[in-house]
C-alpha cells in the first residue's frame, strides 16, 4: 500500500510541476490578451472596424483546432486547461488522503488499481 501511495504523491508532484508552468504561461498570455484589447480599444476609437476571428476555429467531435489564434482564445484554452488539471491534483490529493486510513494495514494483501484518467478509481485489495 506505501508503494501506491508514494506512487500518487508523485504524480501529484508531476502534476503540480505541470500546473507551475501552465500558470507562468497563463500570465504571459493575459499580459497579451490585455495588450490586444488596448490596441482593439484604440483603433476602435479611429473608426476603424474590429474584426473578427471567427473563422480561424475548426470543431470536430472529440477536440477544436485554433489557426492562428488571438491571444484571448489561447488565454481562455490555457484557462480550461489549467482549471481541469488544478481539479485533478484536487481530487489525486483527497484520493491520497483516504488512502493514508490503508497505509497502516499489516496483513498480507495484494493491491490492484484501476485508473481512470490517471485518477485512481478503485482499489482492489486482495487477501492473500
Amino acid at each position: 500500500m506505501n508503494e501506491f501511495i508514494k506512487s500518487v504523491d508523485d504524480l501529484i508532484g508531476e502534476y503540480r510541476r505541470r500546473l507551475g508552468e501552465m500558470l507562468r504561461r497563463l500570465e504571459e498570455l493575459r499580459v497579451k490578451s490585455e495588450q490586444e484589447k488596448k490596441l482593439r480599444s484604440v483603433l476602435g476609437k479611429l473608426g476603424l472596424p474590429e474584426t473578427a476571428s471567427a473563422s480561424n476555429e475548426v470543431a470536430l467531435r472529440n477536440i477544436r483546432i485554433l489557426i492562428n489564434p488571438s491571444p484571448s482564445q489561447e488565454l481562455a484554452s490555457l484557462e480550461s486547461a489549467v482549471e481541469a488539471l488544478n481539479n485533478k491534483i484536487t481530487l489525486l490529493t483527497a484520493v491520497r488522503k483516504e488512502l493514508e486510513v490503508l497505509g497502516g494495514l499489516d496483513i498480507g494483501v495484494k493491491i490492484a488499481v484501476i485508473y481512470v484518467d490517471d485518477v485512481p478509481r478503485t482499489v482492489l485489495l486482495k487477501l492473500s
